[in-house]
């Protein structure tokens, strides 16, 4: 079979066909496979403040009990690895629930899908190296986040913390304090060098690396900044709440490193969808930016689906009286030098008509027959200039020459590489459509045509027609989907931290028990008391917020500032949306609080006066 066809063809049989395509759609979906990791790496690392907060206060709660084991002869290694088992049972307990979650959640899913006419064939795949790698990975982060607890349990002295007036010594700042000042700084300095970048990859890796260091920093530097912080912003507790709001700012300022650990969590998650959010405000004010700049024809023609459609509805809509012409717009591929490049095909005579292009030098007029236009980015980097050759190697394997006839300023509408829709053809191009520009004739007002228009695509099901503003709109609902399931899987961080809060404000009621109690002797009732833990969990929250939202911001700027050249031209920051995350994260603390403030009040007076 192979001799039949010749060299120049590939033959395979079905099952190598079946391979394949299988590699190459797998291959086609791996940014979901990278996509889903990076955000389970960030429900990971928001996850592992929340362990070490748990160890952490669990191991407070029973100094006296690993104390009393150190007398009785334990080592510190012993009392190390007893915390350590405990962590490895945590670990395994949850890894499994984890699983069987996610399958139970992935099945869910199937359903959702299939409702919407998404139907996946074949049964859930829970592959071993998912199970193993799920223990692996639960195990190991739950044993680091255990680690530093439990060697602080292990250096108590055993007399000391037998004492009934035991208070854990709080170690300095000074390390934190330096670390997270130098990680600060160099997170500031990447961030800036993304933004002054002048290749979009390399800025955007900048600003990633720069995110990372200045996460980290702010996360060594947060139990530094939550004094100030809950001293200025706590302060309105007490004016409005009188000696419940006091107690509750004190109680929040009272283990910075907790509050810190625990506004950690939220403040990774609200950075991100923030930092998302003028990402994406900045994409629609730029993609509205530029189809009101650039798109010069009246009407916007494309596929509902994203898929190609016959030419046969161009003809059509050109028929109609009062359309001045139709631009094709069409897509195909081509090596150029050498290089493979995505090509944009249009019709020489319609695109000055139909599209606004800024011509840095040469213009459309030679795109007819053998000429290329290209953008100034794409003329830089293969050191094209008006009047040179290129060779043009063709889908079937012939060789041609393509004079470039104009250079242009970069425009995402049009693509970085424009030929003719004959060249397109010549080089093995399908005929199909992918836009259509509709231009009406001088005086003639779209409200006049519009009708005739869409009694033409009406027989098309795939095809729409769009005004300027419509097709913007278009635009920008794409990006709002991205963005929307993107802040879908960071509202999973953030439900993560709200955990966290609930777990340290339990902890701590359960730590303060006769503390609790005192109070409620002296007179604080149980009403006071759940106002008390709300206001804690509140003002927490919102400390985690403000660094969360602040960050963000920060991020995002940086990340849009080094994807100009890449379309994202206008910096929108949505201060009404920061207002509402900020409102958010407030209810996230009074909802936090509930049970621990439920579960404090009803603790017994002499009860708890009497525990130990």
């Amino acid at each position: 079979m192979a001799a039949a066809v010749g060299d120049g063809h590939d033959v395979k049989t079905a099952t190598e066909q079946a391979e394949s395509l299988a590699s190459d759609f797998s291959e086609a979906l791996q940014f979901i496979n990278i996509f889903l990791l990076v955000f389970a790496g960030i429900a990971l690392f928001v996850g592992t403040f929340i362990i070490l907060n748990t160890f952490s206060m669990l191991v407070a709660q029973r100094t006296r009990e690993l104390a009393l084991l150190r007398a009785l002869g334990a080592s510190r290694g012993q009392v190390t690895r007893s915390v350590l088992g405990e962590a490895l049972v945590v670990g395994l307990v949850g890894a499994t629930l984890g699983l069987a979650a996610g399958y139970g959640i992935a099945a869910g899913l199937r359903a959702l899908f299939g409702s919407f006419g998404l139907t996946l064939d074949g049964n859930l795949v829970l592959a071993a190296d998912t199970v193993v790698w799920g223990y692996v990975v639960g195990v190991l982060v739950t044993l680091v986040s255990a680690y530093v607890p439990a060697r602080r349990a292990a250096r108590m002295p055993p007399v000391a913390a037998m004492r009934d007036d035991v208070v854990t010594a709080q170690r300095g700042l000074r390390r934190r304090t330096v670390l997270g000042a130098v990680l600060a700084v160099a997170g500031i300095a990447a961030l800036v060098g993304g933004t002054l970048s002048e290749d979009g990859g390399t800025g955007a890796s900048l600003v990633g690396v720069g995110a990372l260091a200045l996460i980290l920093g702010a996360t060594a530097l947060s139990p530094v900044l939550a004094r100030p912080f809950l001293r200025t912003v706590g302060a309105v507790l007490p004016r409005i709440w009188g000696t419940t709001g006091r107690l509750a700012q004190e109680n929040a300022v009272r283990n910075p490193r907790r509050t810190a650990a625990t506004a950690s969590a939220l403040m990774i998650g609200l950075a991100l969808v923030s930092a998302f959010s003028v990402i994406g405000a900045s994409t629609n004010a730029s993609i509205e930016k530029l189809v009101a700049g650039s798109v010069r024809a009246e009407f916007v023609v494309s596929s509902a689906v994203q898929v190609p459609f016959s030419s046969d509805v161009a003809a059509q809509l050109a028929a109609v009286d009062g359309v001045e012409a139709v631009m094709p717009l069409r897509w195909g591929q081509a090596q150029l030098d050498g290089s493979t490049a995505l090509l944009t095909a249009v019709d020489p005579a319609s695109l000055d008509r139909s599209i606004d292009l800024s011509w840095v030098d040469g213009s459309a007029d030679d795109l007819a027959g053998d000429g290329v236009v290209v953008d100034e980015s794409t003329a830089e980097g293969r050191g094209w200039s008006v009047g040179d050759q290129v060779e043009v190697l063709t889908l079937d394997g012939r060789t041609e020459q393509l004079t470039v006839g104009g250079i242009y300023e970069s425009n995402q509408v049009i693509g970085s590489t424009v030929v003719s829709l004959d060249s397109l053809s010549r080089f093995g191009g399908v005929g199909l459509d992918r836009f259509l520009f509709v231009d009406l004739a001088d005086g003639v007002a779209p409200s006049e045509v519009r009708a005739q228009l869409e009694d033409v695509v009406s027989g098309y099901p795939i095809v729409n027609l769009k005004d300027r503003g419509e097709f913007s709109d278009e635009q920008e609902g794409s990006v709002d989907q991205l963005l929307l399931l993107i802040n879908a899987m960071l509202v999973l961080s953030v439900l993560i931290a709200a955990l966290g809060i609930v777990n340290t404000l339990a902890m701590s009621v359960i730590e303060r028990t006769r503390e609790i109690g005192l109070m409620r002797a002296v007179g604080l009732g149980r009403s006071q008391l759940r106002r008390m833990v709300r206001l804690e969990a509140v003002i927490i929250s919102i400390y985690g917020a403000v660094l969360g939202l602040v960050l963000g911001t920060l991020f995002g700027v940086a990340l849009s500032r080094s994807l100009v050249d890449q379309g994202i031209t206008e910096l929108v920051v949505p201060y009404p949306r920061m207002a509402v995350f900020l409102v958010v994260a407030a209810l996230i603390g009074v909802l936090a609080a509930v049970g621990p403030a439920r579960r404090a009040a009803k603790l017994e007076i002499l009860d708890a006066i009497a525990r130990a």
